[in-house]
């Protein structure tokens, strides 16, 4: 005979959401959590108390924030701490339970944190990128989806009584364990650091088709699921709603675009206009039969992604939505799950079990096994694997949302969250492990100017920011006296901050290629070494590329290009610029400074940091001046680099180049080393006056450092150009006591002495860095 539990519930209205004071009738007796401002603020406390501890500790282990979130939800949850009474009633007190509404509140909170995280998910997805995806991002994004879905679909054939009603369950359970996510892998390779890394490149684009394959299955699988009539009725409000959203709501945002002047901020006006709309889109959404998510993903996938509306959309609402409230929602939700109930029920799901390692084997090969026919390396194509195979909030979004409809088991739950667990925490730690992003930039030969022979072609890496950056570069490229018979191949590569996106861009302007979405990039820069290489025919080869990536990864665009084209030179600016007027600092960008640092750390090649005062071989023909260029010789590897391009320069006639040799009393016991030897032989040439009339060596006897800054400091003003080496960790006589005023390591002693702000000035410096992996 069944029975039924009635259970009452106290309601007050208007709801107390805070306290207005001491003098409020019953504050003494209840606290002052009776109200549910102070509850809601006492909940955020615990949770980021326990889940930044977790961080803390766990970080040490390669565990990511997304798994330590889960675990400090299950020590605040009915598993472990939420099992005593008295703490679930005092952190989340259910509905009616002393008059308090505090968890409806917070529920309603972190699901709004989680709508607007698929939103912004949205706005930083490109869709147009599908039309780049190549055969091998297909063919795995495919098979990552199919192949899981196939063999799980024949294994549940196989194992379970399909008359069982838990059957849908199962179904559910195992076809979202089949399913790769584009915005988890996309945080994924965020946390891991290898958005755009050849690897990580590959799996964005694989994500990207899988994702949007099992968004098409699930659609057409829910439409069969329905009446004839019904499912005709879904489909056709579905296919208006995407209508509307894509013929109205886009053109709406085009044309704020268009409204908006270059390098103004969009206007607040519209940025309210579009929240408005994503909360009608969700609710939309829902009275079309969808959950409320479908509308702000929708929404967010008509978003014009980058700047200047999808990169403000991002910059405003990320870190309070993405930063803020999402890690709550991930701790709430495993606070919900009773993992007690799992460890009981452990034998009656012997079948789930298998079927999810059965599922997570299959899309395991199916992920490995085409890269791996495809020649890519085994450890590579493991990591892709492993890459490909990650949960993350999205699945666990899906299975809250199955769970509060009761559509899943307790049971069920507790097993859907600890293999989203599983997955999250061991995928990170093996990728890391597997994968050195590093040892692709070691070479094998050396790339660099010293060992290019005397009248070779000479490839050189440009790196650009700004357009006041193309003229220096041009005039420094044309100090090497490109001809037709020692030509200068310049591969120059625009760089840009990626905000707003979640899909690094790379484009090879040579081939033509263009911005799925249509954006236009590099116009200036493409038209200027255009010009620059069809009035210099043959002597100059220019091949430009666009990278958009984030600033912290931007190295890598770098240090790959180079590897690619097999450069011997990386040209980088100098994160300060100067006014051409009276020589002050106009602006400074700490993000180029440490960009710069990567790259000396991870070059694959020489690399040199162009000091831009103003000093050019167009100025000094404008004014009728020889060009006049110097080198500071300490000796060392970096300084021999320096003189390899000293040497190059000294081709022109129209050059004048002084190599001023600081050097000690030979009587001060020196022991002559292999590298001194080698110094001599690379001076010889420039003793002995080979090199032409328009070529000066100079030797100076300096017996400490402040005589060498005092030498240095008086002569800046007399050169137009001054070549430096790095010599980094290097210790000399010539520079003794210097290092401990170095202000800007990267540029080494030297370096640093020429880019004082108070040294006064219109001399530019190239600080160079012979190639140091090998």
């Amino acid at each position: 005979m069944n029975s039924t539990v009635m259970e009452e519930h106290c309601m007050t209205l208007p709801p107390k959401i805070n306290s207005q004071g001491l003098q409020v009738k019953g504050y003494w007796e209840h606290g002052v959590l009776q109200f549910a401002m102070p509850q809601l603020q006492l909940q955020m406390v615990f949770i980021f108390a326990v889940s930044q501890a977790c961080h803390f500790v766990l970080k040490h282990v390669g565990l990511p924030p997304f798994a330590t979130q889960l675990l400090a939800g299950i020590m605040l949850g009915t598993t472990m701490i939420g099992k005593n009474k008295n703490m679930k009633k005092f952190l989340f007190p259910n509905f009616g339970v002393d008059d308090s509404q505090a968890q409806e509140i917070l529920d309603a909170v972190e699901l709004l944190g989680y709508t607007l995280f698929l939103f912004l998910s949205g706005v930083k997805t490109d869709m147009g990128m599908l039309r780049k995806v190549g055969k091998k991002s297909w063919t795995i994004g495919v098979a990552a989806t199919l192949v899981p879905l196939m063999v799980g679909g024949a294994a549940l054939l196989a194992l379970a009584d399909l008359r069982k009603p838990d059957v849908p369950e199962i179904v559910a359970l195992t076809s979202v364990q089949s399913v790769t996510v584009f915005p988890v892998i996309s945080c994924l390779l965020n946390d891991l650091k290898i958005q755009n890394s050849e690897l990580g490149r590959l799996a964005l684009s694989s994500s990207l088709v899988s994702n949007v394959l099992a968004i098409l299955l699930l659609f057409l699988t829910s439409l069969m699921r329905l009446k004839k009539a019904d499912a005709y009725k879904n489909f056709a409000m579905t296919a208006g709603y995407l209508l509307v959203v894509t013929l109205i709501a886009r053109p709406a945002m085009l044309w704020m675009i268009r409204q908006t002047p270059e390098g103004r901020p969009v206007k607040e006006s519209y940025l309210r206009a579009i929240l408005a709309t994503l909360l009608l889109s969700s609710l939309l959404s829902k009275y079309l039969g969808q959950s409320i998510l479908f509308g702000s993903i929708i929404l967010g996938l008509v978003v014009p992604d980058g700047p200047p509306l999808g990169s403000t959309i991002v910059n405003k609402l990320d870190c309070f939505f993405v930063g803020f409230l999402l890690p709550i929602y991930v701790t709430v939700t495993a606070t919900k799950v009773d993992l007690t109930v799992l460890m009981a029920s452990v034998e009656g799901l012997k079948v789930e079990l298998t079927l999810v390692s059965i599922v997570f084997v299959s899309k395991f090969a199916s992920c490995f096994v085409p890269p791996l026919l495809c020649q890519m390396p085994v450890k590579d194509s493991l990591a892709l694997a492993l890459i490909l195979c990650c949960k993350g909030v999205v699945e666990l979004g899906i299975y809250r949302y199955l769970h509060e409809m009761e559509f899943f088991s307790e049971s069920r739950m507790g097993l859907a969250l600890m293999a989203v667990l599983a997955l999250a925490s061991l995928m990170p730690i093996l990728v890391k492990l597997l994968f050195n992003k590093s040892r692709k930039y070691a070479g094998y030969q050396k790339r660099n100017v010293v060992h290019l022979k005397p009248d070779s072609e000479v490839p050189v890496l440009a790196c650009i920011h700004r357009a006041d950056q193309i003229n220096p570069v041009i005039d420094l490229v044309d100090a090497f006296y490109p001809t037709l018979e020692g030509p200068v191949r310049v591969y120059v590569l625009h760089l840009i901050k990626m905000v707003g996106r979640a899909m690094p861009i790379f484009i090879s302007h040579e081939l033509q290629n263009k911005v799925a979405n249509g954006t236009s990039y590099s116009d200036h820069l493409i038209s200027a070494f255009s010009h620059y290489a069809r009035s210099n025919p043959g002597a100059i080869q220019a091949s430009i590329f666009t990278a958009v990536s984030p600033p912290k990864l931007m190295y890598e665009d770098i240090c790959h290009t180079a590897l690619d084209n097999l450069t011997a030179l990386i040209l980088l600016p100098f994160h300060k610029r100067w006014s051409s007027i009276d020589g002050s600092v106009v602006s400074e960008d700490n993000h180029i400074r440490s960009l710069n640092c990567s790259v000396l750390q991870w070059a694959p090649c020489s690399v040199g940091i162009l000091i831009d005062r103003g000093g050019s071989p167009n100025a000094a023909a404008a004014s009728d001046e020889p060009f006049r260029v110097a080198v500071f010789f300490l000796g060392g590897n970096d300084d021999r680099e320096a003189l390899a391009l000293a040497r190059r320069m000294a081709r022109d006639p129209q050059l004048y180049l002084t190599v001023l040799h600081l050097g000690v009393d030979e009587e001060d016991g020196c022991i002559i080393s292999w590298d001194k030897m080698i110094d001599g032989e690379t001076l010889k040439v420039f003793k002995e006056g080979f090199l032409g009339k328009n070529v000066e060596y100079q030797k100076e006897i300096v017996k400490d450092g402040p005589k060498t800054a005092r030498l240095v400091r008086s002569l800046a003003h007399q050169f137009d150009l001054i070549l430096v080496g790095r010599r980094h960790g290097l210790e000399c006589i010539q520079t003794a006591g210097l290092s401990t005023w170095t202000e800007l390591p990267e540029l080494g002693i030297l370096g640093d002495l020429l880019a004082s702000t108070d040294l006064d000035t219109s001399c530019s410096a190239l600080v160079v860095q012979q190639q140091q992996r090998l």
